[in-house]
């Protein structure tokens, strides 16, 4: 996982995003319920140490802070739709919360002791905040809310309060649980990276598998138009078989991965490509056209043609063919019969005698 998947979610794919967003609605929607309880149950803390003067104030608090919060379990569902619903709860959470803090020791204006469970909530919510696998750009943006909104209210309740080394004590323990907050998310945000990964890729050769390579078919399908149309490649090792049982297993693997590195160096990054099955590969050509695609694909025949995989056994050499079906879609085609369309053409190569791209409309 490298430094720029922690700092930020804009390298990661949209269906990892979306996978992360569903994943951070439901544990927000726990957290918001662990919330109502606790700020509710605590009521029952606030009647056995308090003064009736501030229990009367303060319960009423807890009770109405309790059903501001409730809202945001209806929208946590929305969460899963779009990261914009994920902010948009996450600082509402932050907003009644800190409102909440803020009230709470604005009723000790007084020259009551405070109980040092008002004194420590925004650490209590920073700890909280660690179980959302957040990147690290947006945990120091909930991390740097929320601490301007603890120093303003100690201002704003008493400007002497941060008097005499006090301030330097507040930041230094807010930056400790920020950070601590921080490495939970970033922790929490490798894990499900490492599932997602794991989930979608195809231990072999790294490419993306079949489940992910549909969703991210669907998905090109529904930004097409007639004037942007796509290509769809499938494409199939000849007599693969033939090299497992005549070479074995392992040179069965490292031609699969030769020819995987072969049609990445060849279509790019723009490409998306995975692994459709056995000895089957399959290319998606966003933005192109069946001819220019059909063209793709013989350069790729011909690069996968002129270079022989070398047997990390022996150091003898094996020389591999592809067979390819190309055919081209749109925003109106049908997936399966698109899928089918191109099962049917490289059917038609294997036919005139494989190593060959066969395209049809």
């Amino acid at each position: 996982m490298e430094l720029k998947e922690y700092w930020s979610d804009s390298c990661h794919s949209r269906d990892f995003k979306l996978t992360r967003i569903g994943f951070v609605a439901i544990r927000f929607r726990w957290l918001v319920t662990l919330l109502i309880i606790g700020i509710a149950g605590w009521i029952a803390v606030d009647w056995w140490v308090l003064d009736p003067a501030h229990f009367k104030l303060l319960w009423k608090v807890r009770l109405i802070t309790g059903v501001m919060l409730t809202p945001l379990l209806p929208l946590s569902y929305l969460c899963k739709l779009n990261r914009r619903w994920m902010i948009l709860s996450l600082y509402s959470l932050l907003g009644i919360l800190l409102a909440f803090n803020f009230v709470g020791l604005w009723s000790f204006r007084d020259g009551v002791p405070i109980p040092v469970g008002y004194i420590a909530f925004p650490y209590f919510l920073l700890a909280l905040l660690g179980v959302l696998p957040l990147p690290i750009k947006s945990g120091l943006r909930v991390a740097g809310v929320i601490t301007l909104a603890v120093l303003a209210t100690d201002y704003w309740l008493d400007s002497r309060s941060l008097s005499n080394g006090a301030l330097v004590d507040r930041i230094w323990l807010l930056l400790a649980f920020s950070l601590a907050m921080i490495w939970v998310q970033a922790g929490q945000l490798r894990m499900l990276l490492d599932l997602y990964r794991e989930s979608t890729r195809d231990p072999l050769t790294r490419l993306m598998n079949r489940r992910l390579f549909v969703r991210q078919l669907e998905e090109v399908r529904h930004h097409s138009s007639p004037d942007r149309p796509y290509t769809l490649i499938l494409l199939d090792l000849d007599r693969f078989k033939r090299i497992n049982d005549d070479q074995g297993h392992l040179m069965g693997d490292e031609v699969l991965v030769s020819v995987a590195n072969t049609i990445m160096d060849i279509f790019g990054p723009e490409a998306i490509v995975a692994r459709y099955g056995g000895e089957e590969f399959i290319v998606l050509l966003p933005d192109t056209p069946l001819e220019q695609g059909a063209r793709q694909a013989e350069t790729l025949r011909l690069a996968v043609e002129s270079q022989p995989v070398e047997n990390p056994l022996d150091q003898s050499e094996v020389s591999v063919t592809v067979s390819a079906g190309v055919v081209e879609g749109n925003q109106d085609s049908i997936i399966q019969e698109l899928l089918r369309q191109a099962d049917e053409a490289l059917y038609g190569a294997k036919s005139r005698g494989r190593n060959c791209v066969v395209a049809v409309r």
